[in-house]
């Protein structure tokens, strides 16, 4: 039977044998769900950001990989992402680049042929320029590819989205909500004592980028500083639609926490009250994005690669943020060099699902505290490939899926 009429057959079946006679002789096939994806519309105001969904469907089609370029206005939005939780539960790593000004391509594909489930594909940060004009700007879809299990082209379509700008510059939102994230996965939520944290925002810091100099932290960034409980936080990175701060260990024992961004003045221009965990634990990613090949290095010290995949039964060495309270407590913004604090809740790492005994879990030495280092067995039954699933979990708080080790 030509794959036409077998196409027909599964097709039809309730339809009866009359049906699928009429549906040969006719060459009618009916067609098959497209994979769409769309983006909302939303309103903000001139120096505002908000947090846009890429959402999709599948059309009950196994797609196992999306590339689409994305067009916006630069003049007026900058833009951040990060995965969604389908394409990290099947696998798949992100890649972009920027085409041109106002044009950048996201791919989502993975060394594996699990389907990218419906759902959010991924979290856009748009942030509106200060001086923006008022009007409608588009974000709009172009070049959209997926493919499937086989490697065959799937019909997709698009739906465009809009950023409606309205009203006087200060008066939307400067630090999002969902834009408190984890500076690993960059998946938003709650904080831990000692987490690299990513502040998402518009204006929350300089116009230019800063980093601290001849430190690895430092409190002050171009006057800009962020407090917790009005306890200062630790900077490594500072810019106007971006922060990267570590939260203070003194969070232990809390429920929430009143987070706050000071300008050179010491005025508040942004504030949040954020939920407190005692773990949140997230692994670093070879490109991070926080899917993907894992920051992994193999036994011998050099990176865990496809093509330089690691021995079952040999040790691996990960690196992650996230794991709390440690003993001796946290110092914030302390390098790590004589001493080196373990984790107060107990560490496990998990290989293709299977347990993979940890030697060493504490402080990645010379690197700034709330950054862990973690050594493990590969277990020699675990499965074989370029990108098998690793997940680290401390106390009850497990890292988030997405992340992967090449095992020879």
């Amino acid at each position: 039977m030509c794959r036409m009429a077998r196409s027909v057959v599964v097709k039809h079946r309730a339809a009866g044998l009359a049906g699928i006679v009429v549906a040969l002789l006719s060459g009618v096939v009916p067609a098959r769900a497209q994979v769409q994806l769309s983006l909302p519309g939303q309103t903000v105001a001139p120096g505002g950001s908000v947090v846009l969904p890429v959402t999709w469907s599948s059309g009950n089609q196994s797609v196992t990989g999306i590339q689409f370029d994305l067009s916006y206005d630069s003049t007026a939005i900058t833009l951040g992402a990060t995965v969604g939780n389908g394409p990290r539960n099947s696998e798949k790593g992100l890649y972009f680049t920027d085409l041109a000004p106002g044009l950048r391509r996201f791919i989502l594909v993975g060394l594996n042929q699990a389907p990218i489930p419906d759902g959010i594909l991924l979290i856009l940060f748009a942030n509106v320029r200060s001086g923006a004009r008022g009007g409608e700007y588009g974000l709009g879809f172009e070049n959209v590819l997926a493919t499937d299990v086989s490697g065959q082209q799937v019909t997709t379509s698009a739906g465009d989205g809009t950023l409606t700008v309205e009203g006087s510059a200060g008066s939307g939102p400067r630090l999002q909500t969902d834009g408190v994230l984890n500076g690993a996965s960059f998946l938003p939520g709650p904080v831990s004592p000692g987490e690299i944290v990513t502040l998402i925002g518009s204006e929350i810091g300089p116009a230019y980028a800063q980093q601290p100099d001849g430190a690895a932290t430092s409190a002050v960034l171009d006057g800009t500083s962020v407090i917790f409980d009005g306890t200062p936080a630790p900077l490594l990175y500072a810019a106007s639609s971006q922060i990267n701060v570590i939260a203070p260990f003194a969070l232990y024992g809390k429920d929430t926490t009143q987070l706050q961004v000071l300008n050179g003045g010491g005025d508040v221009i942004a504030e949040l009250t954020v939920p407190v965990v005692p773990a949140s634990p997230a692994l670093l990613t070879a490109n991070s994005t926080g899917v993907g090949q894992g920051a992994i290095l193999n036994q011998d010290s050099t990176a865990n690669t496809p093509s330089n995949p690691a021995d079952k039964g040999s040790t691996i060495m990960l690196f992650a943020i996230g794991g709390g309270q440690t003993d001796p407590p946290g110092v914030d913004g302390m390098l790590a060099v004589d001493l080196l604090p373990k984790p107060l809740l107990p560490v496990s790492v998990q290989i293709g699902g299977l347990d993979a005994p940890v030697a060493y879990e504490g402080a990645a030495p010379t690197f700034v505290a709330g950054v862990l280092q973690v050594n493990c067995v590969v277990p020699m039954d675990a499965p074989s490939g370029y990108a098998v699933p690793i997940v680290f979990t401390v106390g009850q708080a497990t890292s988030p899926s997405g992340v992967t080790l090449a095992i020879r």
